[in-house]
């Protein structure tokens, strides 16, 4: 360490007020490390006001002692740096003020006092880094020394320190990985998030890509025929058409290579057309036979559908069958699809049964089912039912200009 990073920790314990720099990990943590502290503390001032030597226990030094123990203990439940201080100053002051302390006990400080002191320690270990500690332990040792003759009971008194100081330590670091460990967790749930909601957009980009080049292959079809459909066009027409059937084809080429970017090499090509919501019985059928009780009512007419908003209809209900069958193996399953003017309404309930979910932990299903409804500008809401089941529910916009 270099003389001013030094200095700035000497002149961060003499002067500082801050809060410890390592804290209890809830409120309720706290408030129980608070109440602990003060607690020791009264008992420290009890301890003192029966040990004043020559002093009943009501009289003014032996209330003046109690009130020397117990303070400090109080102000470290904030700072324990500031009661650091406060002890500095009662293991100078208090031995002349009690000189008959030594022959009580062979100490110049009492009992309750030297509690309070060892309290105070702890604390700001357990809240300060190593280099505080060096400071602390450095005056706390030449305070000591003053009032102790003996070098053998001063040396006995830096080991009961540098003891207390260490546990403190100790304290200060297990906490200290614990919190590192948590943010490490954290990042890596976050990291884990974000890797599925990639993966799942590809997918869906993957899926979506042969819905996306059938319309394409239709437009360049119907542009590159339309000289033929229509033998009297003008040259200007023509030439038109012409340069939109490119388009479409140039389109078409970069949408493949769109997709070989997307696709890794595990993920071969699709063998058979995308599904819609028009085999969604074909998912319940399955279900059933696996023994699980499974309705499906259907409302409206789902051949018009847009084939973007058919196919995550289809996947939504697929995903949401999956983690009925495996998170409340056995319970009922009810699925619903509604046509109405502008959306699709699509609802996966299961009855109580199995584990129980909560919305958002139950792995990186619902947020597959969230990322396909929100391409299409819709909203999906999943969490449990009154009754203790389970509920995934989707509105799909029909609007295509809204989805693009």
């Amino acid at each position: 360490m270099r003389w001013d990073e030094a200095w700035r920790v000497v002149r961060h314990v003499l002067y500082a007020g801050t809060r410890p720099e390592v804290r209890a990990r809830s409120a309720g943590l706290a408030r129980l490390r608070a109440a602990a502290i003060v607690g020791i503390g009264l008992w420290s001032a009890f301890l003192a006001a029966q040990t004043a030597p020559g002093h009943p226990a009501g009289s003014p030094l032996a209330l003046g002692l109690a009130a020397a123990s117990v303070v400090p203990a109080i102000v470290a439940v904030r700072s324990p740096l500031w009661a650091w201080r406060l002890v500095v100053v009662l293991i100078s002051a208090t031995p002349a003020a009690y000189p008959g302390m030594s022959r009580l006990w062979g100490w110049p400080w009492s009992p309750g006092l030297a509690l309070t002191i060892a309290l105070v320690w702890f604390l700001v270990a357990a809240g300060h880094g190593q280099g505080v500690l060096v400071v602390v332990g450095v005056i706390s040792a030449a305070a000591l020394g003053v009032w102790v003759e003996d070098w053998r009971d001063l040396a006995l008194l830096v080991v009961l320190m540098t003891a207390v100081l260490l546990a403190g330590n100790a304290v200060r670091q297990r906490r200290v990985a614990e919190r590192e460990s948590a943010e490490q967790q954290r990042r890596r749930a976050a990291e884990e998030t974000r890797a599925a909601v990639l993966e799942e957009r590809a997918r869906i980009a993957r899926e979506l890509h042969d819905v996306v080049a059938h319309h394409m292959s239709v437009l360049a079809l119907r542009t590159d025929s339309a000289r033929y459909r229509f033998p009297g066009l003008p040259d200007d027409v023509r030439a038109e058409f012409a340069e939109l059937t490119g388009t479409a084809r140039e389109g078409m080429v970069e949408m493949r290579r769109l997709l070989g970017v997307l696709r890794t090499e595990s993920a071969g090509g699709p063998l058979a057309p995308q599904p819609d919501v028009t085999r969604v019985t074909e998912l319940a059928e399955r279900v059933r036979a696996l023994g699980t009780a499974c309705a499906v009512r259907v409302h409206g007419d789902f051949d018009a559908l847009p084939a973007g908003v058919a196919l995550s209809g289809y996947r939504i209900v697929q995903e949401a069958l999956s983690n009925a069958v495996q998170h409340a193996p056995g319970a009922a399953i009810d699925v619903e699809l509604r046509v109405g003017t502008g959306s699709v309404h699509v609802a996966v309930r299961n009855a109580p049964g199995g584990a129980a979910r909560v919305a958002g932990t139950a792995g990186h299903g619902l947020l597959g089912m969230r990322e396909r409804a929100a391409m299409l500008g819709g909203t999906l809401v999943a969490g449990p039912t009154a009754d203790g089941g389970f509920e995934v529910t989707a509105d799909l916009p029909l609007d295509h200009e809204e989805n693009v």
